[in-house]
């Protein structure tokens, strides 16, 4: 089913009138929407409209195809549900109807909502609170979509999965998770994104993906897209803002990561158990800004002992001055490519800590060959007292990346990093917010592309603000020039109807 506008009109692009009617009723005659509401009726049967008083029975009626509404109000968590089935074209969606619609605690279980040997279902728009473990967990399942979600003070996890397969986790909110992590994605779970959450204040890690060799499968989480997140406030037991053990080919990019309190981004291995076949291998760390408070945390990036093949570049680094900005420890550093960063700090002499020794910048360079189009410069943010890491007219980070074609000329050069040119090859270029990179001669440096976003990019008419006459200008010049990439507003490779609404989205927000 279609579930939201972005969805719909992309659904719909190149469908003439009648044909999308008859699909959109052939739809709704294999669809029903039941609802959990606080005076519900657990004794109602399972037919559309159906309304029900708990979690659990309302989940027990739900097949392919089924919307499950959870109307504002508090509900009884530990519930767990097996064998929830949707199909690629008809999912199985549990929807909030407001962040307001929560599942509180966990009961006798560990778990507030537990979906387990479960496909193609979407999770969107309600909160799990107060658990015993994780608020959310899913287990030995594949095609499963979190989006929209808050899941605070848990136990242990915001959202734990397991041996989930080709899982989304988009635009949720995990905080507070008392004893770990806010998202933890394990036990050899392939093909992920995480893509748009703010995940903060978690004892533990922000983001932590384990492959764990140690609970059986491969041991290793592949094939992993992790950007747009915005992660602060983590790690005061320890770990890091994004935690990579036993994770290969994964791309790391355009994340905003601040204020924790022990490392930003890690790649290591378990040396203990993992094989060969399970280290740490081919990542893409590109375009994120890291930045630590003086004395305050680790390294920004810390390449571990047994991690190979990552590519480092078109970041800002900030460390706080009790690390080096960057740990090299691995033993593979002929594989490791590092360039186009910008260095900030508090500590001068102490730019790269590799094993005992504490490098200054130009023994680093010398050393190890890398970062010979770096630069170490205050990076000019708007206002760090605000968390604004937009940047200053004069940023040494303006132009400072590595261009599109560079990035995938590197990673053609390393060597096995084939799904990664796949992906990039077809992702947008954009920064965090969505706006589009470059705007200048190169990308910037960081998760912020330098500009007066949105307007200067969707400025249609030129008159110096945005309103509706913008949009009536793109859908002018889009009858007249379609094949214009400017008019591609949600980055999908050419332009149609959908990128008229998504201008009207990005106006509503602005």
């Amino acid at each position: 089913m279609i579930r939201s506008v972005r969805q719909a009109l992309r659904a719909v692009s190149g469908i003439n009138l009648p044909v999308l009617v008859f699909l959109l009723a052939a739809n709704m005659l294999h669809a029903r929407t039941l609802y959990l509401a606080p005076d519900g009726d657990d004794s109602a049967d399972c037919v559309a409209g159906a309304e029900f008083k708990t979690l659990k029975r309302s989940l027990s009626c739900l097949i392919a195809g089924d919307t499950l509404m959870i109307r504002n109000g508090s509900y009884s968590g530990g519930v767990y549900v097996y064998n929830l089935y949707g199909t690629e074209d008809s999912p199985v969606v549990i929807m909030g109807e407001s962040l307001e619609s929560v599942i509180e605690g966990s009961e006798n279980e560990r778990d507030g909502l537990r979906i387990e040997n479960s496909a193609h279902v979407v999770l969107e728009g309600f909160s799990v609170m107060r658990s015993g473990r994780a608020g959310l967990c899913v287990r030995m399942s594949h095609h499963v979509r979190v989006t929209g979600c808050r899941m605070g003070e848990n136990e242990k996890w915001g959202i734990l999965t397991s041996f989930a397969d080709d899982m989304i986790f988009e635009k949720n909110e995990c905080f507070g998770s008392v004893v770990e992590h806010g998202i933890y994605h394990a036990n050899s779970s392939d093909r992920f994104i995480i893509r748009g959450n703010r995940v903060h204040h978690n004892r533990g890690n922000g983001i932590h993906m384990n492959g764990d060799p140690d609970m059986g499968g491969d041991g290793v989480l592949s094939q992993g897209l992790v950007e747009d997140n915005i992660i602060y406030g983590n790690g005061i037991s320890g770990g890091a803002a994004i935690n990579m053990t036993h994770v290969q080919d994964v791309i790391v990019r355009n994340n905003l990561i601040y204020g924790n309190e022990a490392a930003g981004i890690t790649f290591y291995d378990y040396i203990e158990t993992a094989t060969p076949e399970q280290q740490c291998k081919r990542a893409v760390i590109l375009n994120n800004t890291i930045v630590f408070m003086p004395r305050k945390g680790r390294a920004c990036v810390n390449i571990q002992v047994t991690a190979q093949k990552v590519l480092m570049a078109g970041n800002i680094l900030v460390g706080g001055g009790n690390r080096g900005v960057v740990e090299m420890h691995t033993e593979y550093l002929a594989t490791v490519v590092a360039d186009h960063n910008l260095y900030w700090g508090a500590c001068d002499n102490r730019w790269v800590d590799r094993g005992s020794e504490q490098m200054d910048w130009q023994r680093w360079r010398s050393l190890s060959g890398q970062d010979a189009g770096s630069l170490v410069a205050d990076p000019l943010f708007a206002l760090t007292d605000t968390a604004d890491f937009t940047l200053q007219d004069t940023s040494a980070a303006v132009d400072l990346g590595l261009p599109a074609d560079s990035v995938l000329a590197t990673l053609r050069a390393m060597e096995g990093f084939e799904w990664a040119l796949e992906q990039l090859e077809s992702l947008p270029q954009r920064d965090i917010r969505g706006a589009p990179r470059p705007v200048g001669a190169a990308p910037d440096a960081g998760a912020y592309e330098h500009g007066d976003w949105p307007t200067s990019y969707y400025d249609f008419n030129r008159d110096g603000k945005l309103s509706m006459v913008d949009a009536i200008e793109l859908i002018l010049r889009g009858i007249r020039t379609p094949e214009d990439p400017a008019l591609d507003v949600n980055g999908d490779g050419g332009y149609t109807i959908s990128d008229v609404i998504q201008l009207l989205i990005i106006m509503r927000q602005a």
